[in-house]
């Protein structure tokens, strides 16, 4: 058929190509070829080894370096400072759930911190706590860490009646921080003083 002679002399015409090209270049033969990527052999440091003396968070002296970790193909992480246990009352942290809370109207900052506070745990299922942590849940303890803008007024029992259980370290460190936006409408029937759209943040450290 027509649509054959067709592709019988794209193939002729292909070789032709090939064996000229071939001819031209002394009969060598010609194929693909990747390009190369020159090898990069930093100091490897294993993550996970806890007794290492070349785990990040022992080894001090090398911050602010760039390393290869060794998990996965290549990785780079930066010596950063060692768990942060000083100041948060516990000997051991386990991770930190972060939140974000907020009173469109109203300009109640405890609502704001309260939400922040449950969107920072209540997305979360840990199961093996008991495993985990010597005494289970009721030796577990909890930094709580919230922003809220200057001058913000806080119900400190609202916020710990958030947490079904664990042990709070005390105080509750209230800093200078969330946001105090515009929400673009004041509704007095809805306590609005002002347009002030509040906005908290909340830094929760698990740990024992």
């Amino acid at each position: 058929t027509m649509l054959a002679q067709r592709c019988s002399s794209v193939v002729s015409t292909t070789r032709a190509v090939v064996s000229a090209s071939g001819a031209r270049s002394g009969g060598a033969r010609t194929g693909f070829k990747p390009a190369r990527v020159p090898s990069r052999t930093p100091e490897r440091v294993d993550l996970f080894s806890l007794g290492n003396s070349h785990s990040l968070s022992a080894d001090l002296s090398r911050r602010g370096q760039r390393v290869t970790t060794g998990v996965g193909p290549r990785f780079d992480a930066v010596v950063s400072r060692p768990p942060a246990t000083d100041g948060v009352g516990m000997d051991h942290v386990l991770f930190v759930e972060i939140g974000m809370g907020a009173d469109q109207h109203g300009q109640d900052a405890t609502k704001a911190a309260v939400r922040a506070c449950r969107n920072a745990i209540e997305f979360n299922s840990i199961p093996s706590i008991r495993q985990i942590v010597p005494g289970g849940y009721d030796n577990m303890k909890l930094h709580i860490q919230i922003g809220v803008p200057k001058g913000a007024e806080l119900d400190m029992d609202k916020i710990r009646r958030v947490f079904p259980y664990g042990q709070i370290c005390e105080p509750i460190e209230i800093v200078e921080g969330g946001l105090l936006a515009r929400s673009g409408i004041k509704i007095p029937e809805m306590g609005d003083k002002t347009d002030e759209f509040v906005i908290a943040v909340a830094a929760i450290t698990i740990g024992y």
